[in-house]
């Protein structure tokens, strides 16, 4: 090779090897001077100003107040409106900057004011911690900003073409989803609310003497929907119905709605609600003003469940009431940290979403989760933990057997309540023991338990014919021991099991 070619490659490599030098030097030095400006508290700033800018907002001024009760107004252009076109929304940025400058103003009331966006943040102290937080006068502004946002772009679920076939849901929906008046076969055993008509193949929870949610299982062989039968896959009955309205990978559930009900799919069976629409509002309507004006959630509540007596979930305690309207997609929570008030879901009436809308109503106190149904959520939640109770993380329970997982919940003394046992693969029938509360349960065989009741004596079930059997029975302890050969060692005796 000429010399003046070596020579030449050997400049192009240097020049190389000194612009990836110099690059390198550039990208150490940009990482050296952000890690030197990191703040690790408010101290690092030297004023309101640094922290606005360190924020990436504009500021601008800081003046004496022209509101009572206010010392400071800060003047700024915030970087980000307070919601995007897709509705998301900027709390994140503002919520930080708000409690940064909080953070430096200690005891001092001020204004955060941004003309540009007709945004005015107002902050109290009492000492030195912030008593009062609103944007525009509202101590829950993005809370509410989401809520008109979805009310504005909101789109109901499509319909699907769903043709029954099935003459005992027949039988529910022109009975008006009433249990009075049915004939649908023979109960055979209760659990976790449900009616359970074994040999016929479906069980049933009834609120409030309506159906509520009726689940076909494998063991009915008809036709439920046109041309689907329990047993079948997912991907036999999309086939048939269709892209899913709803679906749930983490479960293998898939549904679909019309005008009438709600039809979901789910390890080969059918869970049927209906579809409630039409109820009337303007009572609800009265009593979320009258809420808003007296802030006195027990008298709502007391109304409410008047009014509605047809809630599937209530719980109250002395500091919190839960009260939940699956069908009517209403929930409603006092006492929390989020979403304090009543929540409407997609399934809510659409006639009180349009007055919320075209303002008829005062939603100081509505949220919205326009995104969710709710009753899918209450299918989905049902799925899941029925797939837990019946396969549980580990066996350690020496109560299990082979068919049954058996299901309490424990009480303080060491009693058990709600006890159930569920049959592992569904091909028994779920058992649901008639006390709800007993004081212990051992387990003699796979087929065979024993339980005892303080005061009222020791008892045994079958599972196998759900046949119970009364082992003792008095007004002593009924204490046990030990169950060993038969035997059954309680208080300062034995008896033995027959």
């Amino acid at each position: 090779m000429p010399k003046e070619k070596k020579k030449l490659k050997l400049i192009i490599i240097i020049i190389l090897v000194l612009i990836f030098l110099l690059v390198t030097g550039l990208i150490l030095y940009k990482a050296l001077v952000e890690k030197n400006n990191e703040v690790s508290s408010i101290e690092d700033f030297e004023n309101v100003k640094e922290i606005i800018e360190y924020n990436e907002c504009k500021y601008i001024k800081t003046s004496n107040s022209d509101e009572d009760g206010f010392e400071k107004d800060i003047y700024l252009e915030f970087s980000k409106g307070v919601i995007e076109e897709d509705g998301t929304t900027n709390e994140v940025l503002y919520d930080n900057l708000t409690s940064q400058i909080a953070g430096k103003m200690k005891g001092t009331n001020f204004r955060l004011i941004d003309e540009s966006k007709n945004i005015i943040v107002r902050i109290k102290f009492d000492g030195e911690e912030v008593s009062s937080y609103t944007i525009n006068n509202d101590s829950q502004y993005f809370e509410h900003l989401k809520t008109r946002y979805q009310i504005l772009n909101f789109k109901d679920d499509n319909n699907a073409d769903i043709q029954i076939r099935s003459n005992e849901l027949n039988s529910v929906i022109n009975n008006n989803w009433q249990t009075s008046n049915l004939n649908l076969g023979t109960i055979d055993s209760v659990c976790s609310n449900y009616n359970i008509y074994f040999n016929e193949g479906f069980k049933i929870r009834n609120v409030y003497n309506k159906v509520f949610n009726i689940i076909f299982t494998k063991q009915y062989q008809k036709e439920v929907i046109q041309d689907i039968k329990t047993g079948m896959s997912n991907e036999e009955i999309i086939q048939v119905l269709g892209v899913p309205t709803y679906k749930d990978e983490n479960n293998y559930l898939i549904g679909y709605k019309n005008q009438t009900l709600y039809v979901f799919f789910c390890d080969g069976e059918i869970s049927v609600y209906r579809n409630e629409q039409n109820y009337e509002i303007e009572e609800f309507e009265n009593l979320i003003k009258e809420y808003n004006e007296t802030k006195d959630y027990n008298t709502f509540v007391n109304k409410l469940t008047d009014l509605w007596p047809d809630y599937d979930s209530f719980t109250k305690t002395n500091n919190r009431v839960s009260l939940r309207y699956t069908l009517k997609g209403i929930t409603i929570d006092f006492n929390v940290i989020t979403n304090n008030g009543i929540t409407l879901y997609k399934n809510s009436n659409q006639a009180l979403l349009e007055d919320i809308k075209n303002g008829e109503m005062i939603p100081a106190s509505i949220y919205t989760e326009l995104d969710n149904d709710l009753i899918f959520i209450e299918e989905t939640n049902m799925r899941q933990m029925d797939m837990t109770t019946r396969n549980p993380p580990s066996n350690k329970n020496n109560l299990n057997s082979e068919k049954y997982v058996v299901g309490y919940r424990q009480v303080n003394n060491g009693g058990l309540e709600d006890v159930a046992f569920y049959s592992r693969d569904k091909e028994n029938i779920d058992i649901e023991l008639k006390d709800a509360y007993i004081d212990g349960l051992y387990k003699i065989d796979d087929d065979n338990y024993i339980y005892n009741i303080s005061g009222r004596g020791i008892y045994k079930i079958t599972l196998s014919n759900m046949q119970y059997k009364t082992i003792v029975q008095g007004n002593e302890s009924f204490y046990i021991k030990k169950i060993e050969n038969n035997i059954i060692y309680y208080d300062n005796t034995q008896i033995e099991i027959k």
